[in-house]
């Protein structure tokens, strides 16, 4: 009897706790394709919703995206009102390139180029900022647009 008992309860608790994330407001993984056609190797990659202070974790770890290579992601959910993504991607050289608010759920390819390389001195902020920012603390620092 009992364990008819508890089969019912969980039988019906189960489809109730697969639905609760979409219930909740996250939705399912963002698929997304980052594509490099900057003309050089590219040593890290970083994709953050807009609405966040943070850019998170080198999503290349220590991978290298080479130019004119590409790789598909499977991005976290959105939370509930997120709509657009800030890229930023840093070559060997440390030199970044950005793409701000770009949203993947009209298309899902990432394309960049040189067009998006970041010159420090056209984004408000000098040299010793940008040079500052080489390296893995990039991942922890706020976002400089």
């Amino acid at each position: 009897m009992k364990k008819r008992v508890l089969f019912l309860l969980f039988s019906g608790l189960v489809p109730w706790v697969m639905w609760l994330p979409l219930v909740m407001g996250a939705g399912p993984n963002t698929p997304a394709r980052v594509v490099n056609r900057t003309g050089y190797a590219l040593v890290k990659l970083y994709i953050a919703p807009t609405s966040r202070p943070a850019w998170g974790g080198n999503l290349l770890g220590s991978g290298i995206l080479q130019d004119n290579e590409s790789i598909q992601l499977s991005l976290p959910p959105l939370s509930s009102g997120e709509r657009f993504f800030d890229i930023m991607a840093v070559d060997a050289d440390g030199d970044r390139y950005l793409q701000s608010g770009v949203d993947l759920s009209k298309d899902p390819t990432i394309l960049l180029t040189f067009r998006d390389f970041l010159e420090p001195s056209k984004e408000g902020w000098g040299w010793e900022e940008y040079f500052e920012g080489y390296g893995d603390e990039i991942a922890t620092d706020t976002k400089q647009k």
